[in-house]
């Protein structure tokens, strides 16, 4: 069976108020951390990378000696994190792509359901894997587990700190970063520079074939969709910012390879943030 793990006050409100998915309510179990409850099988983190820390201490007493922990954050740091406290032998790497939901409160709306790729760190096809893939199918939820994770989720990084980035600072639609030349050409160059740092960083086969990959997807998604921060900077909340275009500029430093678009649309973009907040601040 499926639990929602919340702390006491979502509790409250998702059971008061429901999900609300493409405007039909869905009840789920919800459950605190504090509940005692059986070791679960399959551990699914979704939640925004600031939100991680404690995400890791609300799922501590979920964890048993069997538990897979899937991570779907953005970014590429989550899964370190979790086998520092958990042990490598836990944790799954992966990520979730081809989404255009968009969430107000406890609805959300989406127009594709979006794909969960998922694999070991070492890319070994385990026994695990192979149950986790079954499960997915009998869910009907759509999978790929490909012959490289890292890769891939470098690959979301290169779109993360591309797309999210560019439509949050000039607050383009899907259907804007795919056909609007100038953003198109700016999200493209901007990826070009994340492409050297994954070459930097050991990760081998990022390159064109991918940026040619992720325009067909922006194109094939609803035109007024909207990326996950432009939704956060529109509403006031948090970006990922830091995980995307910030932690891209110190690799670069780290590494020794430039990054100058990456540096300023990281800073422009806290600007934005702070900018926005203060309007809702003051409405």
């Amino acid at each position: 069976h499926v639990r929602v793990i919340v702390n006491q006050e979502r509790q409250t409100r998702y059971m008061a108020e429901g999900m609300v998915l493409n405007g039909s309510r869905v009840d789920f179990n919800f459950v605190t951390p504090q509940m005692q409850v059986e070791p679960a099988d399959l551990i699914l983190l979704a939640t925004k990378n600031h939100h991680l820390e404690q995400a890791i201490e609300d799922i501590q007493g979920h964890v048993g000696p069997e538990t897979m922990i899937l991570s779907l954050l953005n970014g590429i740091d989550s899964e370190a994190m979790l086998e520092a406290r958990f042990g490598p032998e836990h944790v799954l790497y992966g990520f979730t792509t081809v989404l255009d939901s968009t969430r107000v409160g406890t609805r959300i709306d989406f127009s594709t359901e979006g794909i969960i790729y998922f694999g070991e760190k070492r890319n070994t096809r385990t026994v695990r894997i192979e149950t986790l893939a079954d499960l997915f199918t009998c869910a009907k939820i759509n999978h790929v587990v490909p012959e490289n994770i890292e890769r891939e989720l470098w690959a979301k990084f290169m779109v993360n700190v591309s797309i999210n980035t560019i439509s949050a600072i000039t607050r383009g639609t899907y259907g804007d970063c795919a056909h609007i030349p100038a953003i198109r050409d700016l999200i493209v160059d901007t990826q070009r520079e994340v492409v050297a740092l994954a070459q930097k960083a050991g990760i081998e086969g990022l390159g064109d074939a991918y940026i040619e990959k992720y325009q067909k997807v922006f194109a094939s998604l609803e035109y007024d969709g909207k990326t996950s921060m432009l939704q956060d900077v529109e509403a006031g909340r948090p970006t990922e910012n830091k995980w995307f275009c910030v932690r891209a500029s110190k690799l670069g430093k780290e590494l020794g390879v430039p990054t100058p678009l990456i540096d300023v649309l990281g800073r422009i973009a806290d600007g934005a943030e702070a900018v926005q907040k203060r309007h809702i601040g003051n409405r």
